[in-house]
């Protein structure tokens, strides 16, 4: 979502959304001198709660069921109290749009209750881009924002970034549907994980140990993916990962203090590996870190049997790039073949 705040040194309201590798800022609106304060965070703090209702329902698939110039004309028209009534929206999104542009008439003329409206405007249109496949610009902070599904466009499009370098390119992160992204990335990932263990002989989690005792860090989404639940399809594996994570963001346990007497009935203590405020990222993240762990394991044993005695960290640069080229090529060719 796009996270608002108030810069009372430059009198402004920025606003700041994720892009996969960082974050963008821009300058939403210029604050009246005149306008209090609190009422500038207010129109922040508002601002940043309907982006969470329209990334949510971008998440839910709901996406079409947004109206821009609704939501726009609710900021700019908002219902008022009459007396010491107030009409408040059964919707949570038009209802904080009202509540905004309650807010936003506080403000002496217009200039910033429309650029606040514009503001709103291209959120949602972002959203709606997002929801179309497009992942530029504003609509690219759709990348943390993981959905049920995996539209195969996108898959072609993940995994032709993937087959162009296999240790994972940036845009994987940037310019994919983390769900797509992620699915595409671990049949990477356990094309990857088997061609190391067939050259090193040794099986898939002895391979994960070595990649973590060489690179001196702890793989524990690679570790969970191709040991605790190898076998189990891509696409199933990733979204339960993300479900999991996204439930326990929203606080939702499922404990079983007691083992079932039936296992199959499908009962479980549900935990996450991943990280439940940014679950799309760190799974991604993870299925990198491991792609790029298969590789040190590979050269590694590449390097110590053609060169016995040699000191890894010692190997030329122009070597290195040869054979990154070759274990690559390896991966292709194993993922055709697979």
């Amino acid at each position: 979502m796009t996270n608002y705040a108030h810069d009372p040194v430059a009198s402004t309201i920025v606003a700041c959304w994720p892009t996969g590798d960082g974050a963008v800022a821009h300058r939403a609106a210029r604050v009246p001198r005149t306008l209090d304060h609190s009422l500038a965070r207010r129109t922040a703090k508002a601002l940043t709660a309907l982006s969470t209702h329209l990334w949510a329902a971008y998440a839910d698939q709901a996406a079409h069921e947004l109206d821009p110039a609704a939501l726009a004309a609710a900021v700019r028209h908002p219902n008022q109290p009459v007396g010491d009534l107030l009409r408040v929206m059964e919707d949570g999104c038009t209802e904080t749009a009202h509540l905004l542009g309650r807010i936003v008439a506080r403000a002496p003329g217009r200039a910033f209750r429309d650029a606040v409206a514009a503001d709103v405007r291209a959120e949602t249109d972002a959203v709606l881009d997002a929801d179309d496949g497009v992942l530029t610009g504003r609509s690219a902070q759709a990348v943390v924002h993981p959905r049920c599904d995996a539209p195969a466009e996108q898959l072609v499009l993940a995994h032709s970034l993937l087959h162009e370098d296999p240790l994972g390119p940036p845009a994987i992160v940037t310019s994919v549907e983390p769900n797509a992204a992620a699915v595409v990335t671990l049949r990477w990932l356990r094309a990857s994980a088997a061609l190391v263990a067939e050259q090193v002989g040794h099986p898939v989690p002895d391979v994960v140990a070595l990649a973590e005792a060489i690179g001196h860090e702890d793989l524990a989404v690679a570790r969970y993916v191709l040991c605790t639940l190898a076998g189990v399809g891509e696409e199933e594996v990733v979204l339960d990962l993300l479900q999991e994570a996204v439930l326990a963001r929203q606080g939702w346990f499922i404990v079983c203090p007691e083992p079932p007497p039936h296992p199959e009935a499908g009962h479980r203590a549900v935990s996450t590996v991943l990280d439940p405020l940014d679950p799309a990222s760190c799974l991604l993240d993870g299925l990198v870190r491991g792609l790029h762990g298969c590789f040190r394991v590979w050269l590694d044993e590449v390097v110590g049997r053609e060169t016995p005695g040699a000191d890894l960290r010692r190997v030329g640069s122009a070597r290195t790039a040869a054979l990154r080229d070759r274990y690559t090529d390896e991966v292709r060719a194993l993922l055709r073949r697979g």
